[in-house]
């Protein structure tokens, strides 16, 4: 194996780790673009398990006005994040912003919208 190809194995796999080790979202509900009735709760599963009580999920409507949640995970699955917003959604766009912290300390965070009719 040539040095330049041992070298660029070991440069990838490193980096490759790096990844690994934030928990990202594979999965939301209400779902992405999605237009539904005022949901209960919102549930949002992740690549590796997440602790809520480092974690955060804001609902911002289109004026900017937001929705607190309460969170819990899921007691069968350390991998979904449970928002329950502390009063109804009224109709229109809401922006979901999360910031997890995974189960090995790791910070990530992201933004999703939904439509409640």
């Amino acid at each position: 194996m040539k040095l330049s190809t041992a070298l660029s194995f070991i440069v990838a796999a490193g980096l490759s780790s790096l990844a690994w080790g934030h928990a990202h979202l594979k999965q939301q509900t209400p779902a992405q673009g999605a237009t539904v009735a005022a949901p209960a709760e919102l549930r949002l599963a992740f690549s590796e398990g997440v602790e809520p009580a480092f974690s955060e999920v804001t609902l911002v409507d289109g004026a900017g006005d937001r929705a607190p949640t309460q969170l819990s995970r899921d007691a069968g699955d350390a991998t979904v994040l449970v928002a329950i917003p502390a009063a109804g959604l009224h109709a229109g766009i809401w922006t979901v912003h999360w910031k997890v912290v995974s189960v090995d300390t790791h910070r990530s965070e992201g933004q999703y919208t939904f439509t409640v009719r």
